[in-house]
């Protein structure tokens, strides 16, 4: 039996029939975000291929532009995560993070890269990040040394080469630039080492008995049959050297403004601070952008978490900035297992012009470098050549093996022999029959792709505890008591919910930028001040313009509280409370 439908019910399936239609042409139209596997190092062009399909997938979320160009003219993208509806960026507390200013410390860009993606496929997912884009700004730029990046993928390279700035630079100040640097003898497509086999007694090296791929070094007495020649290369310049005078050297870790110093004194420095484009670039967007108070700058390799000084010729960190340090590089030690917190220049070695120490003393920014993954044979979290003994195990003698010996041992039981190139034979025009082979560039400083992701995400988290920890600033219930017609004396308490000040020591004493500023809207400030004991009435007053207020921020996990003396007639006041690092925040307070 048919039933035929009236004209309304006709109308209103129609309209439902269009509707889901519509929804789903949404949906289908919908940009899916870009897809990364973090089981490997991704070249620069995918990574900004990547960083172009966040901006389409997340156009509510993020932006994508460049902040200038390198040395060969190209483009360093900065790609920024922030809510808009929740504020403007530079209205926010801000979270800065960089990788591969050192370009064969390759997967410090996918560390960033990974943290964006998490963040993004996570938004609106996990709480707590959810709250930190919504309250904060978090910038980032995956490759500081594109140019060089690039280079390491592309042509004959080593774990630690091309490393530097493309910046010309005469290393032998021989009148020419970067003519005599690695050489691919054998035309593998890698740079590794070479070694050559000669008479009893001309060597300074012999066979390692139990594994002819490892020369050991000569004990008193003995005698060698074996050269080693060092790196891949040729003498391209006829000085007699080879691969002394490479692309660069200019180490743009060396290059920023703040604490620099020359050559003579810092191998890499150029000949004024940011000389190069690259870390140029960066300086200039910092000083337009203040906001940002937490700095995270990723490297390899070593299993670290730096922290200025980087010299000892710095002036040291205040108390205050300490506990802040302390406690982000400790709770730091505690999510990524196996790295140390430590302070540069006492802990590992002096380094002048650093980017952690240029936003510190620059921008009053805390930061951190984390030195990513480690050599495998020195961590027994990876793997263990010796077992740790149990009750009853027979007593074992220390092992004497050499270091080299493990690596390979390890290469070949866990990669099956994909890191090592074996040595053959090949023609040196300047040395004869040599035999060239070992290490290939994504070895040693990186993890293999297995090994890749966890730690990844280890080191995004400790992005993720930094930007959690940008400044949260608070108000609490005010205190208001009438001292006289049209007269009202005003308490009101602020706190820091987090562990970055809104303004750090450094700034105060060097006066970086202005501290923090409250005002009072619908009353006339007659004084203002800072409240030091509530109970004793110990305030410490602003001896001019009190309807400004000048507040040396609030301390990470602090407070301090704000003192008016304001003539109105009653109702209601507002007080507006402006920082630069901590964001904005009002609170109406009611007279009566």
């Amino acid at each position: 039996m048919k039933t035929k439908l009236s004209n309304k019910m006709q109308f209103q399936l129609s309209a439902i029939s269009l509707a889901l239609f519509m929804c789903h042409s949404s949906f289908a139209d919908t940009v899916k975000p870009p897809q990364p596997h973090f089981n490997r190092v991704h070249h620069n062009k995918e990574i900004v291929e990547y960083m172009k399909g966040y901006a389409a997938a997340y156009p509510n979320l993020v932006t994508l532009k460049s902040i200038g160009k390198t040395a060969a003219g190209t483009d360093m993208w900065m790609l920024t995560i922030n809510n808009e509806k929740t504020g403007k960026a530079g209205d926010k507390p801000a979270t800065y993070v960089d990788g591969a200013i050192h370009a064969n410390e390759a997967q410090a860009a996918d560390t960033v890269l990974y943290t964006i993606d998490y963040i993004l496929k996570n938004y609106g997912k996990l709480e707590k990040i959810t709250e930190t884009v919504d309250r904060s700004t978090l910038y980032f730029v995956p490759s500081v040394s594109p140019d060089s990046r690039a280079k390491w993928f592309d042509e004959p390279s080593t774990a630690s080469y091309p490393r530097s700035s493309p910046w010309p630079f005469d290393d032998d100040r021989d009148g020419k630039v970067d003519e005599d640097g690695p050489a691919d003898i054998n035309k593998d497509g890698v740079i590794t080492t070479m070694r050559k086999k000669v008479q009893m007694g001309l060597g300074n090296r012999k066979l390692d008995p139990k594994d002819p791929r490892v020369l050991l070094p000569l004990e008193p007495g003995e005698l060698g049959d074996y050269l080693l020649l060092g790196q891949e290369g040729i003498d391209q310049d006829g000085d007699g050297m080879m691969g002394e005078d490479s692309v660069g050297y200019a180490d743009p870790n060396r290059t920023w403004g703040y604490d620099w110093a020359p050559r003579y004194i810092q191998n890499g420095a150029t000949d004024y601070p940011l000389q190069i484009p690259e870390t140029r670039s960066i300086a200039n967007w910092a000083l337009d952008h203040l906001e940002v108070s937490s700095v995270i700058s990723f490297h390899n390799s070593g299993r670290m978490i730096l922290r200025g000084p980087g010299s000892p010729t710095q002036t040291p960190v205040n108390a205050a900035d300490n506990r802040t340090f302390d406690f982000l590089g400790r709770e730091g030690e505690k999510m990524m297992p196996g790295y140390r917190y430590m302070i540069t220049w006492r802990d590992l070695y002096t380094a002048y012009g650093s980017t952690t120490d240029h936003f510190y003393g620059i921008v009053g920014a805390f930061g951190f470098v984390p030195e990513l993954f480690g050599r495998v044979m020195d961590d027994a979290n990876i793997v263990r050549f010796d077992p740790a003994p149990k009750v009853g195990d027979p007593v074992r003698p220390p092992s004497n093996e050499p270091k080299g010996y493990d690596q390979m041992k390890w290469n070949d039981m866990l990669t099956f022999g994909r890191q090592f190139i074996p040595f053959k034979d090949a023609e040196h025009p300047q040395y004869g029959k040599v035999e060239v082979g070992g290490w290939r560039q994504n070895t040693g400083r990186m993890p293999e792709g297995w090994m890749l992701e966890e730690e990844t995400h280890r080191n995004a988290a400790f992005v993720l505890l930094n930007a959690m920890h940008v400044p949260k600033l608070r108000f609490l219930e005010p205190t208001v008591k009438k001292e006289g017609r049209n007269l009202w004396r005003v308490e009101l308490p602020l706190i820091n919910e987090r562990a970055i000040p809104s303004v750090s020591n450094i700034v105060i004493a060097n006066k970086l930028h202005r501290v923090d500023l409250a005002t009072v809207n619908g009353g006339k400030v007659l004084a203002s001040g800072i409240v030091r004991n509530p109970y004793t009435n110990q305030i410490d007053l602003q001896e001019h313009r009190p309807e400004r207020l000048m507040v040396n921020g609030v301390q990470g996990f602090g407070n301090t509280t704000l003192y008016f003396l304001v003539e109105s007639s009653g109702g209601d006041i507002v007080v507006n409370y402006d920082s630069i690092k901590g964001g904005k925040l009002s609170q109406k307070v009611a007279l009566k």
